[in-house]
């Protein structure tokens, strides 16, 4: 009877160790999934910023992402607005795929394609005219010039959003909320965010800054109204 108890102590030991490295091993090809679609965009936005000489605007240009999905291979037409849903686009699959992420868990609309990220809205010259930063001599809304930028390096493009502080799901192709109303990453999948910056490098960053900290330290322009 000893032994018994021994040898299912020992079992259960080894259980215990096979799901926490299993556990870490999930983690972990989730997160290189998300470097690699963040990757991806990356190489979409920079190649549509050289195109046009600027940022996807938030009035006058699609959605972000409608704005660069013809460089990540869906060449149909994307004008409009609103979420795309998939018995619309049934061709935008693979397209679709390279905005969401594995650790995105948020519960959503299945017949809508989801979207695990969010632009920051410095690239469209947009402040709340108090926290955020901005160019009071540039248009409002308008995408701004890669030129503008004195250091992409430090200029983060995009962060991982799954919802936003209203808790509103974050879905492909949504004019409203694609942009991060709280000024950086959300703290939903840990202690950690991967973020895309404007010159197209990707860091991993702790998720629990403040929007004031992020804004502080990874937007560029001036602090105060654009208007």
């Amino acid at each position: 009877m000893t032994e018994l108890l021994v040898a299912i102590v020992i079992i259960a030991g080894l259980a215990a160790i096979i799901l926490s490295v299993v556990t870490r091993m999930r983690k972990s090809a989730n997160q290189s999934i998300t470097t690699a679609n963040l990757r991806q965009i990356g190489v979409a936005l920079v190649t549509f910023v050289s195109d046009k000489g600027r940022f996807p605007s938030k009035n006058g240009d699609p959605a972000w992402d409608r704005a660069i999905m013809s460089n990540l291979g869906y060449t149909d037409d994307l004008t409009g607005t609103g979420n795309l849903k998939r018995s619309e686009y049934p061709g935008l699959e693979a397209s679709a795929k390279v905005f969401f992420t594995p650790e995105d868990r948020a519960d959503r609309d299945k017949s809508v394609y989801p979207r695990s990220f969010a632009i920051i809205p410095w690239t469209t010259n947009w402040s709340n005219g108090t926290g955020f930063r901005g160019w009071k001599d540039r248009p409002y809304n308008v995408g701004v010039p890669y030129a503008a930028l004195d250091a992409p390096e430090k200029s983060a493009a995009v962060v991982q959003w799954f919802s936003g502080t209203e808790s509103i799901p974050n879905y492909l192709g949504a004019g409203n909320h694609a942009y991060h109303d709280r000024g950086g990453p959300e703290n939903q999948i840990g202690t950690y965010q991967q973020v895309l910056f404007a010159d197209g490098h990707i860091e991993k960053m702790r998720g629990n800054l403040t929007s004031a900290e992020f804004v502080e330290k990874y937007w560029p322009g001036s602090i105060g109204s654009v208007k």
